[in-house]
């Protein structure tokens, strides 16, 4: 344990030191992993124990009482906010009857997690989960990197179109959402993701609001969320590919949902936007993934319902493989013009566009990233 100490300690003394001298950072795997282990069972794990603790409340009814939260857990996702405390009622009142102290213990848990994603106002900012998780999750990969063209991002009215989204968009998250670089570059940013992620799931939520600063912030990606950020000029982040990118994902080929996904080019021409496609190399090398039932879980998919299973670590299989490459490649700003009402052709031939520019910057920096032979598939 000592020796374990004073190499830490050491470690971040040379890091310290490296920050004064302007010196290369001293790389920490065992950081990155917790860098890791902060961010990402914040999204993971949260509807697995709500589901989980709901059935153990349920449990001592036998079928009906599983059934009966099962119905609870349907309504908590997609029903009105409105309706979450007569449901936390209902399920505390089930297991009190039941007697049962670990089922009580269990609506108590489901209750709390209900309650942290319908309450009213945000958690203070913590500055210190970007500066950690920015300085070390990278350290968890073989190879990270930011390039392309980042001297061509303006510092408002550009748009920043992530591809692939991968298992759990690890480019998205370390080469984008937690980078400094890319901060840098593009000034202000609003990262835009699912709706039920960033409002529903409790431990994403809390993330969400500790990332917070005047220069960034994790919002939803939904009709109001685009409108609020691209009115006021504000530089947006988002997956067009979304849940059906998961769904395609495939270890080992580069693959991407865009050919009927056209809703963010309406809110680039609507408001008067810069495109940029961004790509990155070895997103799906991060997870093994189930690929059977591909047409149904794709049905499933366009609900806004991850139908994916998936494994990376090996010690821990929610995280990513420790041996994946992500690099990131950021594609010259599409400019497309001010239309306040665009019509569909309008809409179809800067989505071409913006196809053409995504398939450019793959073709133009596979070799570079060190995949020559790699061909992009286009959904």
């Amino acid at each position: 344990m000592e020796v374990s100490a004073s190499r830490d300690l050491s470690r971040d003394a040379q890091t310290d030191l490296a920050a004064d001298l302007d010196l290369p950072r001293v790389k920490s795997w065992t950081k990155g992993l917790l860098a890791h282990l902060i961010i990402v069972p914040a999204w993971v794990l949260p509807p697995g124990l709500l589901l989980g603790s709901l059935l153990i409340a349920g449990a001592p009814f036998g079928v009906a009482g599983l059934l009966a939260n099962l119905g609870v857990a349907a309504v908590l996702l997609a029903g009105p906010k409105s309706a979450r405390p007569a449901l936390c009622v209902f399920v505390l009142c089930m297991a009190y009857r039941s007697g049962d102290r670990i089922a009580m213990a269990a609506a108590i848990f489901a209750s709390f997690l209900t309650w942290l994603v319908t309450r009213s106002g945000k958690i203070a900012r913590r500055p210190w989960l970007f500066n950690y998780v920015s300085t070390w999750a990278k350290d968890f990969y073989a190879e990270t990197a930011l390039r392309g063209a980042l001297d061509d991002i303006r510092p408002t009215k550009s748009f920043f179109g992530f591809h692939p989204h991968g298992c759990l968009s690890a480019g998205f998250t370390i080469n984008g959402t937690f980078n400094p670089d890319f901060m840098k570059a593009a000034t202000r940013v609003a990262w835009l993701c699912d709706n039920t992620l960033r409002h529903k799931n409790p431990g994403f939520r809390l993330m969400a609001e500790a990332y917070e600063a005047e220069d960034k912030a994790i919002e939803a990606c939904d009709a109001q969320g685009f409108n609020l950020q691209m009115s006021n000029g504000v530089n947006v982040s988002f997956i067009p590919g979304g849940f059906l990118d998961a769904v395609a994902f495939e270890y080992g080929k580069d693959v991407c949902v865009l050919r009927n996904r056209k809703g963010f080019i309406k809110y680039c021409l609507r408001y008067g936007y810069r495109a940029h496609p961004v790509y990155t190399f070895g997103e799906c090398e991060t997870y093994y993934t189930f690929r059977g039932m591909k047409k149904m879980r794709m049905n499933i998919a366009k609900n806004n319902v991850p139908a994916v299973a998936f494994f990376g670590w090996s010690l821990l299989p929610f995280l990513p493989r420790p041996q994946s490459r992500l690099l990131t490649y950021v594609g010259k700003g599409i400019d497309m013009p001010q239309i306040p009402e665009p019509s569909n052709e309008d809409v179809d031939h800067w989505h071409k566009v913006y196809m053409e520019g995504l398939q450019k910057l793959f073709d133009e920096n596979k070799a570079d990233a060190g995949y020559p032979d790699r061909q992009l598939k286009i959904l």
